[in-house]
């Protein structure tokens, strides 16, 4: 729970840090974060953290950081976010994606359209990959921006663990505000598209994970393709990355990847030697079901980007928008009180209408939506935006 007095805000442990910076961005007020690691036998802030840290400073200008002695707590004083040409290295510990996807949130609010040019690892476990963030977030930001032009992610190339050899691009223009919505219809799969990538392993790798996805998808659609990458790199693995579409363009996804973790690498050749990767039917399967899982959970967003729907939610002017998602993950739990401690709006949750609810007002099309239950029961979330105006953009 967050404590607060005038504009400060206390916050216990290190769990969402990357929320609470983002929040602390574009609202303006310092947040402060104590007890951080404090009975570990490491206390106090992670490297990755100091890095996201480090990446918070060069977008934005004059921001303040004010650390403990012992580590185990300080203080974020944000400044202007300015945006602009940044090239940042990751830490090896975690995915490029754990720094990527706080800054596709503040990218729009900046004095100047963002170039961030990010190094480190693309796909591994833990982490969402970059893959899915490109078929998951970036179609979500797109549609919050309403336009195509300048929106843009860019594998340049693939790193797997140990070996942080990746290099990922961002663009991202600027908005003044942005619109409220109302987006409740799901819509209906359409198609399956996956892209399915090596590394350091036979080429047929990639064939077995794809024949098994087919196996699976085509008992219900026949529109699927595939991308297979086969490319050199300094790191063993592969895995697969996938989205389908529904008739509304709603996107779902899942992924599976099998590679070296950074913390289990060891340097004694003889423990390196009896490490074994999973299976390519595995990591296919695996794939699948997840991808079917975010189909069960429904909505008009998928896992991955449910928070950064609430948030862009709350960041429009004040008028009501509204938005059907699937069971809420913790990450959006957690965006709910974040968003309600920082920006002071909340959320009204119902249940999706049932089909003894149907009202003879409705047209033809809501009355279709209410009728297609399929999957997990669905919220209804509706808020009055916070009045959000980005003024750090120059005005033309």
């Amino acid at each position: 729970m967050a404590s607060e007095f005038d504009k400060d805000l206390v916050y216990e442990g290190c769990n969402f840090l990357r929320q609470r910076l983002v929040l602390s961005c574009l609202s303006g007020k310092k947040v402060k974060i104590n007890n951080i690691r404090a009975k570990d036998e490491c206390p106090g802030v992670c490297e990755h953290e100091m890095n996201l840290i480090r990446l918070f400073d060069q977008l934005c200008n004059g921001a303040k950081l004010e650390v403990s002695r012992s580590g185990t707590s300080f203080t974020f004083i944000p400044g202007i976010l300015i945006g602009g040409s940044i090239t940042h290295t990751c830490e090896p510990s975690r995915g490029i994606g754990y720094y990527l996807e706080p800054v596709m949130m503040l990218a729009p609010f900046c004095k100047r359209p963002i170039h961030l040019t990010l190094k480190g690892i693309t796909n591994c476990n833990g982490d969402v990959s970059v893959d899915q963030l490109r078929y998951s977030l970036l179609p979500l930001l797109r549609k919050f921006l309403q336009t195509d032009e300048g929106v843009s992610l860019v594998m340049v190339k693939r790193g797997l663990p140990p070996c942080p050899s990746g290099v990922v691009e961002f663009t991202c223009p600027v908005r003044k505000e942005l619109k409220p919505f109302v987006w409740t219809d799901q819509g209906q799969v359409k198609k399956v598209r996956g892209m399915c990538f090596t590394r350091r392993v036979a080429p047929v790798v990639g064939n077995r994970m794809i024949d098994v996805v087919k196996k699976y998808i085509h008992r219900y659609l026949t529109d699927v393709y595939f991308v297979l990458d086969n490319a050199k790199g300094p790191s063993p693995g592969f895995g697969i990355s996938l989205n389908c579409i529904t008739t509304t363009s709603t996107i779902f996804t899942g992924e599976a990847i099998t590679c070296q973790d950074v913390e289990t690498v060891s340097t004694n050749l003889e423990e390196r030697s009896d490490r074994r990767l999973m299976s390519p039917e595995d990591v296919g399967e695996l794939a699948v079901c997840q991808l079917l899982q975010e189909i069960k959970r429904g909505g008009v967003v998928d896992g991955c980007s449910q928070a950064a729907a609430l948030l862009f939610m709350a960041l429009t002017p004040r008028d009501v928008s509204k938005i059907l998602i699937g069971p809420l993950t913790t990450q959006s739990m957690y965006m709910l009180r974040h968003i309600r401690d920082f920006l002071k709006v909340k959320f009204k949750m119902e249940p999706e209408p049932r089909d003894d609810e149907l009202s003879d007002d409705d047209d033809e099309e809501e009355r279709g939506n209410k009728r297609r239950k399929t999957g997990c029961e669905k919220l209804i979330l509706t808020c009055v935006g916070s009045g959000f105006t980005n003024f750090s953009k120059g005005s033309i």
